[in-house]
């Protein structure tokens, strides 16, 4: 009985996640990278397994997955969104060579994740929807907290999220970096005392200066409840931009909690895309993939106030030191860095 519900929760997601596509008019939405950008591969050897080497294995699971029938970009060693006797030629080509850094943290996110492509693995994993569909981004599935995702640390191979098509098709994994809910000893803040907005120096991440972060501010979640997680995509609305009390209940704002029941907000996170699954020709750590749910709505449409270049699909959203202060002081919290800046 429980199998039946959750093949029918299941199929709501992913035909809301259509309906939503399907109603949305195409929007004069710029490209993300000129359409003539030639894409490049995933790895920069073919060290499949991650142990450092390309090896006879490595070949054995190209192998494996030619003969599957399913392209993954992770394998894909020409960049030509095909698995062929040419990807072979390649890892044969390149036995006994040696993978970077990177290399071993990217084979890592995809053999921790490699069972989310049947998206109903995803929810036995405790993966619930985050957001709705958005155009480059798809609809973002976040692992609820008690599933131990959000631990705030950097981890290539415990990836925070993942991002699925209206088919439920895998695309890419996400990794999140955001306030954190304790102080840096790990005890619980009351309400009204200091509040730390990160839990981590922002830039970490991959190996290298390829990976790139980007952030979103004053983030409104609605349709959101962790303890009794809706599979019901229309329910959930994704907003930025806003203050708490823009966002939150006035029960809430007034008790001074940055969450309610069905409504998340937070001040600021900042975000990473690994599209390992299918080949992003802007890049494998993009802000987005040009070609993911066209017919979706912008992110940028959920902007309180949406004053966005329509040239510039992924802005560094502007933000202003004050405007944090201001909307933590709207809680009765009070971040260091803002006592800082009334002293100076």
């Amino acid at each position: 009985m429980q199998a039946i519900h959750q093949r029918r929760a299941v199929l709501a997601v992913l035909l809301a996640a259509a309906g939503a596509a399907l109603a949305q008019e195409q929007h004069g939405h710029a490209e993300f990278c000129a359409p003539a950008t030639k894409p490049t591969p995933v790895l920069s050897t073919s060290d499949f397994d991650g142990d450092g080497t390309v090896t006879r294995n490595d070949i054995r699971l190209l192998r494996q997955q030619l003969r599957s029938g399913q392209y993954i970009a992770f394998f894909d060693r020409n960049a030509d969104r095909l698995l062929d006797r040419k990807d072979i030629a390649i890892a044969t080509a390149e036995a006994g060579s040696q993978s970077t850094q990177l290399d071993r943290q990217l084979a890592a996110a995809y053999a921790r994740t490699k069972a989310y492509r049947n998206i109903r693995s995803a929810i036995r994993a405790g993966f619930v929807p985050w957001t709705p569909s958005f155009h480059g981004h798809g609809a973002h599935w976040v692992q609820r907290p008690e599933k131990g995702s959000l631990g705030y640390a950097f981890d290539p191979g415990a990836p925070e999220g993942l991002n699925y098509d209206a088919k439920g098709r895998l695309w890419a994994v996400f990794y999140y970096s955001g306030p954190s809910p304790t102080r840096l000893d790990g005890t619980k803040y009351p309400p009204g005392d200091s509040f730390v907005p990160f839990a981590h120096l922002y830039g970490d991440g991959f190996a290298g200066e390829q990976d790139v972060w980007h952030h979103h501010n004053g983030v409104c979640f609605t349709g959101l409840n962790y303890e009794h997680p809706t599979l019901d995509a229309r329910k959930l609305s994704f907003r930025q931009g806003l203050s708490p009390k823009q966002c939150l209940p006035e029960s809430a704002v007034a008790k001074g909690l940055p969450v309610a029941p069905d409504v998340k907000w937070t001040p600021q996170f900042h975000m990473l895309h690994a599209w390992i699954y299918e080949l992003n020709r802007c890049g494998t750590f993009a802000h987005a993939h040009p070609d993911l749910a066209p017919g979706s709505p912008p992110l940028e449409s959920s902007l309180a106030t949406p004053n966005v270049d329509p040239q510039d699909p992924h802005p560094a959203y502007p933000f202003a030191r004050g405007t944090m202060c201001a909307w933590l002081g709207e809680l009765g919290q009070v971040a260091p860095f803002c006592t800082q800046q009334k002293q100076e």
